[in-house]
């Protein structure tokens, strides 16, 4: 017992160390393990840490930037990457259980099982309309010119059950798709931001990543006292996972696209379930951006079966089934 809760306590303190490296520890502040127990800043964190090798491309990270409104106080920022070919706006969802809207629908709704065929359902607000809303104000501090590409970011264990969305410059993804999406935007355009344009931004953005906690709980009481008015951020009612069971899945499988309520059997929480590109537009590896190939195994259990391999074999061997 001795020898493992000593091991325990030094697997915790290498966690630390590693973590208190990052840039998402630097902006923050918050030690590992209360970032581990909070939900929200979990999601976020992993979205980074499949973002982070950008850094060495040039890109710097902000997270929690509490942008002002005017008198209408402040709208909050959860992950914003600054890259040469603009401003990634990260809206992140650590929810699970399978997720309904679209996007000009107000409010989307979270599906949970609760057991003997049953279900419940909860409301949250419009992620790409609370993501529109930080694009909006971002423009009114920084401009027009500078391109912003709006992404909401579902936990991998949730399922994007039917989220119907029709522009083309907004993703509504599981987190393990972020790579390959911001691969595909960034092969649309060349650099548009010089490194010295990009320390500018981050400059200017970062004090609103150090709000002081009155802000913070005013931002909050905002939210509440606008619950029944519709607002442009209400408090958000869907339940989120546990973030002690959030890990990156290497072979997901594609999801359904049935409406129906799901049950207890039918939701998986072994596997997650991945909302599939348009047919028009080719998959990527969420490893390492390279796009996915359909291929058929010719060996073993599984001969005969097709799933998506990445091009980049041997170096990569990120495979996902059909």
């Amino acid at each position: 017992m001795f020898l493992l809760l000593l091991g325990f306590l030094i697997y915790a303190l290498i966690r630390e160390i590693l973590y208190r490296k990052t840039v998402y520890y630097k902006v923050t502040h918050v030690p590992y393990l209360r970032m581990r127990r909070d939900l929200g800043r979990f999601g976020e964190f992993l979205t980074y840490r499949y973002l982070r090798k950008h850094e060495k491309e040039g890109a710097k990270f902000l997270f929690n930037l509490y942008i002002p409104k005017g008198e209408d106080g402040t709208t909050e920022i959860d992950v914003l990457m600054i890259s040469p070919k603009g401003l990634y706006v990260f809206e992140s969802k650590n929810y699970s259980g399978w997720i309904f809207g679209s996007e000009h629908q107000p409010k989307w709704y979270q599906t949970l099982p609760q057991g003997r065929g049953k279900s419940h359902k909860e409301a949250f607000y419009n992620p790409i309309m609370q993501n529109k809303t930080h694009i909006k104000h971002l423009k009114a501090m920084l401009g027009e010119t500078i391109p912003m590409h709006s992404i909401i970011t579902f936990s991998d264990r949730c399922t994007l059950k039917n989220v119907q969305v029709k522009s083309t410059d907004i993703h509504v993804i599981n987190r393990n798709e972020v790579v390959g999406v911001v691969a595909t935007i960034a092969s649309r355009q060349p650099d548009l931001l010089t490194t010295a344009q990009i320390q500018e931004i981050h400059d200017l953005l970062y004090p609103y990543t150090q709000t002081d906690d009155a802000v913070k709980q005013k931002h909050i009481e905002r939210i509440e006292q606008a619950i029944h008015s519709d607002p442009e951020e209400p408090t958000v009612t869907a339940a989120p996972i546990s973030p002690l069971q959030q890990t990156p899945s290497e072979v997901p499988t594609l999801q359904e696209t049935s409406t129906e309520v799901p049950t207890t059997q039918e939701i998986s929480t072994e596997v997650p379930d991945i909302l599939p590109e348009p047919k028009t537009t080719p998959l990527h590896c969420p490893k390492c951006g390279a796009e996915l190939v359909l291929r058929t195994a010719k060996k073993g259990s599984n001969a005969g079966n097709q799933f998506y391999g990445c091009s980049n074999f041997p170096k990569c061997r990120y495979i996902r089934s059909v």
